[in-house]
């Protein structure tokens, strides 16, 4: 009898440890099939911003076609759209979002579950805008990247390109928490740099174009900040402004600069999107947390320069500063 229940003991101890192995394989090969339904939330676009987001998962295993199914959904800056697009978000059954600019982060915050994970990007102040409690812990379901700038980055420039400089004006965009952080800010450390500064808050593509017209028999700089009027075509007005009455323009914005503005220190959207997709390979990888990560900026930045504006202006920069600088031909 003893040894026909140590058999029958042996058997079931068998039996539950194929049951493990197969419920262990089942769970595994589920895991490998698993298609991840990731938002993408780009407010006015940033393409760049977003292949960097998707090369940077791909990277790690994270497809498109494959494992991966993205939900695309562009607002054009409209706010209304933007929340009615933050709902269908929510809706989805998404295992995380990437959600792009200060404004359309906000509304997607406000909307979604805190269930679900938001990494974030191309937002300046994350914190003083109310998304996370700091860059160390955000307190919540969001972490991400940061296209803000040291300020200090802009005076040291100023300084040493355009010695003779006395009169800016800084544009952005009026009520839009971003610039309006980053204008203040800057706007007291050029006149502690001894600079006369002329602070203009247009709320259109048009009223930024007049207001510049309006100063530009008065100023030295044109100068744009970070926010989604200066990148949605405000800043391309500028451009045409700048050649024609021969006022340099210090960006903030990348591809300002590559569409003619005249320099300044930027930040990188494509890899601002790979390094936030780090943190999403975290976060769908290893179930990590958002509020266990860190958000992160790019730092330092690069000294962007267009060649062909420089020429048109007719500005002699130091030899020295251009060695360091990337140079748009």
């Amino acid at each position: 009898m003893k040894a026909k229940s140590v058999l029958c003991t042996l058997a079931i101890s068998g039996l539950l440890a194929s049951a493990i192995l197969v419920h262990t394989a089942v769970d595994l090969i589920a895991e490998d099939t698993k298609t991840y339904r990731i938002g993408l939330s780009v407010w006015t676009g940033y393409p760049t911003s977003v292949q960097g987001f998707k090369d940077g998962l791909a990277a790690d295993g994270f497809v498109e076609g494959e494992n991966v199914e993205y939900f695309y959904k562009k607002s054009d800056g409209d706010a209304r759209v933007q929340r009615q697009m933050a709902v269908e978000l929510s809706e989805a059954h998404l295992d995380l979002v990437y959600s792009l600019t200060t404004p359309g982060t906000s509304i997607v915050k406000d909307v979604l579950s805190e269930s679900i994970p938001i990494v974030f990007s191309i937002v300046t102040y994350p914190a003083d805008a109310g998304l996370i409690e700091s860059f160390e812990y955000s307190g919540n379901n969001l972490v991400g990247t940061s296209n803000y700038v040291n300020l200090k980055h802009y005076i040291t420039l100023l300084k040493t390109l355009l010695p003779n400089a006395k009169t800016i004006a800084i544009f952005h965009r009026k009520g839009e928490p971003n610039s309006k952080i980053q204008a203040a800010n800057m706007i007291r450390l050029l006149k502690k740099a001894g600079f006369t500064v002329i602070d203009l808050e247009p709320t259109t593509v048009e009223e930024m174009r007049q207001m510049a017209e309006e100063v530009a028999d008065e100023v030295d700089v044109f100068m744009t900040t970070t926010d989604t009027l200066c990148q949605g075509g405000g800043e391309a007005e500028l451009v045409i402004i700048s050649l024609q009455r021969g006022i340099p323009i210090l960006s903030s914005n990348k591809m300002g600069i590559e569409g003619g503005s005249t320099f300044g220190p930027v930040v990188d959207f494509y890899s601002l999107g790979k390094m936030s997709a780090e943190m999403a390979v975290k976060i769908l990888k290893n179930q990590a947390n958002p509020s266990s990560l860190q958000s992160k900026l790019q730092e330092p930045p690069i000294t962007l320069i267009n060649g062909t504006s420089v020429a048109a202006l007719g500005l002699d920069l130091p030899e020295a500063s251009l060695r360091t600088a990337q140079i748009l031909k």
